[in-house]
């Protein structure tokens, strides 16, 4: 059996069976009000659930379909000026908690758009706490410091963006559970949206008053279509892995790779067009794997592999800021022939690829000009207006309807593209054929730019969503169409996708096997990123060596900690880190600590490992068959008190070899041999606060 499925039955199916011993969650319908309710060893715990649409005609009138103790539906009439609709809420109880289904349908005859707003209302918010994929709890305002973003924190006033409003965003999260944990209880409750519903703009939103609310976008309301929002609502510990387990469970596609190759491949990175030759024995020490190959290979932005005529065919490189890379040529030959030079030398490459970005120098107004169709692809604006003036995006809200202007990129004057159009989706899925066929020395792709996924196409209409009363197609639905081939052809030839996911949203990453995050240096951005890649690797950004300061170590073990790889400092990198020895010290330092967890999964079983006196911080994941446990940023204690809590499925053995790895040294020392317990006790030494603890 794969050791994926295993752990999934082990880690997720085995807490959900001891965890039903719990009361379940009573139902009641109540003064036109949906109650839900369980019993607690501190007493009841009640809530009301309520989705709410503006009205400009307020009726209190709710109609009620069924009300029993197993399920409640009900039905509101809502009026808005001089539009109306239905919204059916039902709720279902299930083994888990609760389902709660909301369908909105227009009743007359035009289409609109209002927020939609489903919420969680405690009745006693008094013992609660706070959990959702966010950067951190904002206990500590300073947004320029890392904070660990699995501590909960009180409920507030707080209003978050699912992906973020950019990629700088902090007040974002990623996954869309929102989870409450009662004080002195081992029990919790999480509020999640189902990902198998079309989501647009989400936002999540609490009060000091114990209020979750998820607030719904530029969903377009209409008597042609019935907008479908799905909740669920799930008991368990009081641990944000227990929710997170849940959802894993429930939502494998979006958090499980689909080709196996890539915790093989995945390592510490590099963004480089370097392809001069190397320390080999320097860059495997700094845990160095990866190569996503820099984007100045293609002659013009989105032609990655042009229509040349044969493979030894050269063409000319783009200078990106006018600058020549190496002799300025390139052919099909000596892409594979790189990629090929970098295996032989125990590395692996990943080619650029970007879905939504053309062409470079594009200019408006264009003026055509007689272009053989054999020479078309030898011109960006000849081959962009002739073959994708259809695929312009035009931001909703941004141009009139008379303006064609293209929208430019913030990189040398490329246009923004939408993958629904077929010409262009039909384009983008040849250029991965091209890549499986050509390069086959590559491992695969890197996609770049996700931020356009933002945006809403109002010369498209994908007959669901609307923006500023236009109707559009949203670019992640573009995305969505064009993942599913994508990811098809890519993974029947054992090809890699990555993505840089500028758009934070755990719903965009089906077909997506990891994660390079170019913001990974910035402390909000890997811990958002970090909460998509539980079962995927990442690799963080490094800008440069300013990076690592003013403390280098706690650089690091932050990463070890997130199970995440850095950029290594590597010849030809572009705007990240480039060779420096005193980088290059801690990298090796690491290095060895960083390929131990290479293929590590997350283990999410319910306080599966704590420290003692919060001297230092830990997690547990699963690597090579055995539990690796990075012991991180404990400053200047010398030794950590584990409390460990694993399952005995995770290893099936009775005796138990503990060892420890330090910054600095290449060899694990044994620390001792236990005896399996459900719960065992550590005393870990640390250096550098720091220690990586292998039970196995």
């Amino acid at each position: 059996m794969p050791r994926t499925l295993l752990l999934l039955l082990f880690l997720f199916f085995c807490p959900v069976i001891t965890f039903s011993q719990v009361q379940p969650i009573q139902l009641k319908l109540e003064n036109g009000q949906i109650k839900g309710s369980f019993k607690s060893k501190n007493g009841d715990k009640a809530f009301v659930l309520d989705a709410v649409i503006p009205s400009t005609y307020p009726s209190a009138n709710v109609q009620i379909l069924r009300a029993d103790s197993t399920s409640i539906v009900v039905k509101k009439h809502v009026e808005y000026f001089t539009h109306a609709c239905d919204v059916t809420s039902a709720v279902k109880r299930t083994a888990y908690g609760l389902q709660w289904d909301i369908e909105i349908t227009g009743t007359d005859t035009g289409s609109w758009t209002v927020p939609v707003e489903t919420s969680l209302q405690w009745l006693n918010q008094d013992s609660l706490q706070f959990w959702t994929t966010w950067a951190d709890n904002r206990t500590d305002p300073k947004a320029d410091t890392w904070q660990d973003p699995f501590l909960p924190g009180h409920f507030q006033d707080r209003a978050l963006t699912y992906g973020g409003e950019t990629h700088l965003s902090r007040d974002a999260f990623v996954i869309p559970i929102a989870s409450t944990f009662f004080k002195g209880e081992d029990l919790g409750l999480s509020f999640i949206q189902s990902l198998n519903d079309t989501i647009f703009g989400l936002e999540m939103r609490t009060a000091a008053n114990g209020m979750i609310a998820y607030r719904h976008l530029n969903h377009r309301i209409s008597p042609r279509h019935t907008i479908h929002i799905r909740h669920q609502i799930v008991l368990h510990e009081a641990d944000w892995r227990a929710g997170i387990a849940w959802m894993v469970q429930n939502y494998k596609a979006y958090f499980l790779p689909e080709e196996p190759l890539v915790n093989k491949i995945a390592g510490c990175g590099a963004y480089s067009s370097y392809e001069g030759e190397l320390d080999t024995a320097k860059y495997h020490k700094m845990a160095f794997s990866l190569n996503w190959k820099a984007s100045l290979d293609f002659p013009y932005m989105g032609m990655f592999i042009p229509p040349v005529k044969n493979d030894d065919e050269k063409w000319t490189k783009y200078k990106q800021g006018g600058v020549q890379v190496g002799d300025g040529y390139a052919s099909i030959n000596r892409l594979n022939k790189y990629s090929e030079h970098l295996n032989k030398m125990g590395f692996y490459t990943m080619s650029y690829f970007n879905v939504s970005e053309f062409g470079n120098g594009i200019v408006y107004p264009y003026k055509g000009t007689v272009v053989s169709a054999d020479s078309l692809w030898k011109n960006a604006n000849d081959f962009v207006y002739t073959k994708f003036k259809q695929a312009f995006l035009k931001p909703a809200g941004i141009l009139p309807d008379w303006d064609d202007r293209p929208l430019f990129s913030n990189w040398e004057n490329c246009v923004v593209l939408d993958p629904a159009d077929s010409a262009y989706r039909a384009f983008l899925l040849q250029q991965a054929r091209l890549h499986i066929q050509k390069i086959p020395a590559s491992s695969g792709i890197c996609i770049d730019r996700l931020d356009w996924m933002r945006f809403y196409d109002s010369n498209s209409d994908d007959g669901n969503s609307m923006v500023d009363g236009q109707k559009t197609q949203a670019m992640l639905l573009s995305w969505k169409g064009l993942m599913e081939p994508l990811g098809r052809i890519m993974h029947s030839a054992h090809k890699v996708i990555f993505c840089n996911p500028l758009d934070r949203r755990i719903d965009l990453m089906a077909h997506i096997d990891g994660f390079y995050d170019e913001f990974g240096y910035m402390p909000a951005s890997l811990n958002l990123c970090a909460q998509m890649a539980f079962f995927k690797p990442i690799i963080a950004w490094t800008a440069s060596k300013e990076s690592l300061m003013p403390d280098p170590d706690a650089y690091f073990q932050r990463h070890l900690y997130l199970g995440a790889f850095l950029t290594a400092p590597f010849p030809g990198n572009d705007h990240c880190i480039g060779p420096d020895a005193w980088a290059e010290k801690f990298y090796t330092d690491y290095g060895y600590m960083l390929l131990a967890i290479k293929g590590r999964e997350w283990l999410l079983s319910p306080h599966i490992v704590q420290v003692e006196n919060g001297t230092a911080k830990a997690n547990a994941f699963k690597a090579n068959d055995k539990v690796i446990i990075p012991v991180v940023l404990g400053g200047t204690a010398s030794k950590a008190t584990l409390t460990l809590k694993l399952p005995y499925t995770e290893l099936n053995r009775k005796k138990l070899r503990i060892k420890v790895l330090y910054p600095g040294e290449t060899n694990w020392v044994l620390l001792k041999t236990v005896t399996y317990a459900e719960t065992l006790k550590l005393d870990v030494p640390m250096k550098r606060g720091c220690v990586l603890v292998w039970v196995g």
